[in-house]
């Protein structure tokens, strides 16, 4: 009986500390593995951010082309304006 029983136990105990010990490090794994999603997804929204920023730089400066170019179209057309204005009035009384 004893040939039996003592192994049988052994086994178990054995067993049992393994599982133990394997439970504590796959759980150490996974919050590593966790961890480094974390990371990676950070630095992935890190580098969006920064490609953001570059792109509304871009756009700013853009923008503020567009409006320097707009003054200048709107000086030349209030300048056709008065051009046509005067040359309606010289028609007119000619």
């Amino acid at each position: 009986m004893e040939q039996i029983v003592f192994p049988t136990l052994a086994a178990f105990f054995s067993a049992f500390i393994t599982y133990l010990f394997s439970k504590r490090k796959n759980l150490a794994e996974d919050r590593a593995a966790e961890l480094d999603n974390a990371v990676n997804a950070v630095k992935y929204y890190r580098e969006l951010l920064d490609d953001m920023a570059s792109r509304l730089t871009a756009a700013t400066e853009t923008i503020k082309t567009m409006e320097a170019q707009h003054r200048e179209l709107m000086g030349i057309n209030q300048h056709l304006v008065e051009e046509l204005q005067k040359f309606k009035q010289l028609n007119g009384k000619a």
